[in-house]
């Protein structure tokens, strides 16, 4: 399935160089996105046991597009997320799951998550200076899980203080959007972007005696972007 998804996105970039002679003037563009990254399911789970504890997130994008016909083009995608972790949620539920604990404290550095897509873009124009444009794409989605510091205090025991230090993993995923789009002028236009990407993370963890364990956790974003495209 992997080597299927690899070879899949190795064939559209290699297309976009012999496409770009043929794009359609106008239509194709360059741009950028600012906006916010919403973490769903498992990843902004407050479950204990399987939880990701994630908060709402930012986003950057950037992404160019060559039509090789009025409606349809080639391109590619890239996004860096970054989501803050529910260090107060957490340590709740850590005391409340381990009732040595006296007190916890917990300091948090953010989820980072990263996407490079390619793959097929629709336009449909609405009217002459309002028009849509939808993607479906595949690629390559890295993540890396919060750095962490915990203080407690055990009964019979006194004060206690360790680091989690952060996990990393990779996948080839999935990617599907949706742009509405207005032009301000020849060369410039204004739009909002909704994507959507999933994909299913293993983090390992090493043990203190030198063992592991793999945390399964299921990451589904929706990215909404206002952004500009510059076209050519």
């Amino acid at each position: 399935m992997a080597d299927t998804a690899k070879f899949i996105i190795i064939f559209i970039i290699s297309g976009l160089s012999s496409i770009f002679v043929s794009a359609q003037k106008g239509n194709s563009f360059a741009g950028v996105r600012f906006g916010l990254a919403f973490p769903m399911g498992e990843m902004a789970s407050q479950d204990f046991d399987n939880g990701g504890y994630a908060l709402l997130g930012k986003s950057f994008g950037a992404e160019a597009a060559w039509f090789v016909t009025p409606k349809i083009g080639f391109g590619v995608d890239f996004s860096s997320n970054s989501f803050g972790y529910d260090a107060v949620s957490y340590a709740a539920d850590y005391l409340a799951n381990t009732p040595e604990y006296k007190s916890l404290d917990l300091l948090s550095a953010p989820y980072k998550l990263t996407t490079y897509m390619g793959g097929v873009y629709y336009k449909v124009s609405i009217c002459p200076k309002f028009y849509s444009t939808f993607k479906l794409m595949g690629g390559y989605f890295r993540t890396r899980t919060p750095d962490q510091f915990f203080g407690g205090d055990i009964y019979m025991i006194g004060k206690t203080y360790f680091w989690k230090t952060s996990s990393f993993d990779s996948k080839f995923t999935f990617l599907t959007g949706a742009s509405f789009e207005y032009k301000l002028d020849k060369r410039v236009s204004f739009l909002l972007q909704a994507d959507f990407t999933y994909s299913e993370a293993s983090f390992v963890f090493l043990t203190s005696g030198y063992t592991s364990y793999t945390n399964y956790l299921q990451m589904p974003v929706l990215r909404i972007q206002p952004g500009i495209n510059i076209h050519f």
